[in-house]
């Protein structure tokens, strides 16, 4: 695997959260009290980009239909709302390891 520079510290520290492309991905990078996370950014159920941060439950929501990962594990907490008679498989996201390098946050790809 190979540290991938993506974002200033300072900025994610601002921000608390940040959605940033790696190479081919685009990964969910969060600052939590000072520990950082990090996952693929893309929901599996309709591919769209995370973006609600619970940072005291470690989950992130997607807002296109409110399926909910673990922020540590990637695991899907909850399911996609979607029709009644529709299926609800729960497919998790991959994590990364994330690091502060001299003021940048990098990511393990």
């Amino acid at each position: 695997m190979t540290w991938k520079r993506t974002i200033s510290a300072k900025a994610l520290e601002k921000a608390g959260h940040a959605a940033v492309k790696v190479d081919d991905k685009v990964i969910f990078i969060a600052n939590v009290n000072g520990t950082l996370y990090g996952m693929d950014a893309v929901c599996s159920h309709a591919r769209c980009i995370l973006g609600e941060l619970d940072s005291g439950n470690l989950t992130v929501k997607c807002p296109c239909h409110h399926a909910v990962f673990n922020l540590k594990t990637g695991e899907m907490l909850e399911p996609p709302y979607v029709a009644k008679d529709a299926p609800k498989e729960k497919l998790g996201l991959k994590t990364y390891q994330v690091r502060d390098n001299g003021g940048w946050i990098e990511v393990d790809v």
